[in-house]
């Protein structure tokens, strides 16, 4: 190639898989109109944008781990709801002897019954929340059992067809931190009630991904990633969590640290006809925003020291000193030098 002078900058540069830059392949003038001829050459059009570096990484797309509901209610099953259902607040997960088991949301379990007499605490806030929260009780919710739970109480029974007792024994009612989806029946209709009748899962599906920790910076929480579905359709996601680093089996027999992290669909129906499949995820960080842009393989290195790009324009061929910036994905900033966005320069072949 002719580049008296020059060398090839050595385009090993390390990158990621791509970069939010436009990237247009052209042909200069085939007839030079000056004293030196610029021979046909590929170029690529300078551009402004943002230089990112992705990476993508597999993981499971599933409900997330089951975990057992039941009661502590001695009797029967006398039924139980089909598997793949939801259970919202305040309706029937199952029942026991004919009398309903109750879902209500929060994250302290009902380890006692709910009575006059009893202990001030936590958990009667959260009854009384859940109370409110379906019309029963119009109070302000605290941590005081009284004469408002106690009517609340009465009226949430009166509605269910139980009867009116004012108090809530053990096992009547079970907290979640949310809504719930049936995954499985374990103790079917004609069994005896337990604390493991159903398993459950979270409503919506999340994916699991393993991260070596170098890469920790490209999941923080709340970052938006991309989803590939086996069916081949990319769905957008969002990080909600990043656990501690853990040991996981590597290919070679050993250990290796791993960050796991935790992301769900923005749009929980594109991924509705699947269940435990394994996804591509990619994860993408913005290292410069709104910078100038060239290919690594369009710079050269001069021979006393330093970079440079050959710009073409009108058929004239010109080496353009740059200062460099930050490398990704195949592609350099330009710091300093004389070049613009929409400039033509030669790249490598």
């Amino acid at each position: 190639m002719r580049r008296r002078g020059w060398w090839i900058a050595a385009a090993g540069v390390a990158g990621s898989v791509a970069v939010i830059a436009a990237l247009f392949i052209t042909k200069p003038p085939a007839q030079a109109t000056n004293d030196r001829e610029a021979p046909a050459a590929e170029t690529a059009e300078v551009s402004r944008g943002d230089l990112s570096e992705q990476v993508k990484v597999s993981g499971k797309l599933a409900y997330g781990d089951a975990w057992d509901l039941g009661t502590t209610l001695p009797g029967m099953v006398t039924e139980v709801p089909p598997v793949g259902s939801i259970v919202g607040r305040g309706e029937q997960l199952f029942r026991v002897d004919n009398s309903p088991i109750i879902l209500m949301l929060g994250r302290l379990p009902a380890w006692r019954e709910f009575a006059e007499g009893m202990a001030d605490g936590p958990d009667i806030r959260q009854l009384e929340e859940n109370l409110a929260a379906q019309g029963f009780f119009d109070g302000t919710p605290d941590e005081e059992f009284t004469w408002s739970t106690i009517s609340a109480i009465t009226a949430w029974q009166k509605a269910l067809g139980l009867e009116k007792t004012g108090r809530i024994e053990s096992g009547r009612i079970v907290f979640a931190p949310a809504a719930v989806r049936i995954q499985e029946v374990v103790d079917g209709v004609g069994s005896p009630a337990s604390g493991a009748v159903l398993k459950v899962t979270r409503t919506t599906k999340e994916a699991i991904i393993d991260l070596k920790p170098n890469l920790a910076a490209l999941a923080p929480v709340g970052a938006s990633v991309e989803v590939q579905l086996p069916n081949g359709s990319v769905a957008v996601g969002t990080i909600t969590a990043v656990g501690s680093p853990v040991e996981r089996d590597n290919d070679t027999g050993g250990k290796s640290l791993r960050i796991p992290v935790t992301l769900v669909l923005d749009d929980p129906t594109a991924a509705e006809s699947f269940d435990t499949v394994t996804v591509n995820v990619t994860l993408t960080n913005v290292i410069a925003e709104d910078v100038l842009l060239v290919p690594v393989t369009a710079l050269l290195v001069k021979s006393g020291g330093g970079s440079a790009v050959e710009r073409v324009a009108q058929g004239k061929s010109t080496m353009v000193p740059v200062e460099l910036g930050k490398f990704a994905a195949g592609m350099v900033e330009i710091l300093d030098g004389d070049l613009a966005e929409g400039d033509a320069v030669v790249v490598a072949q």
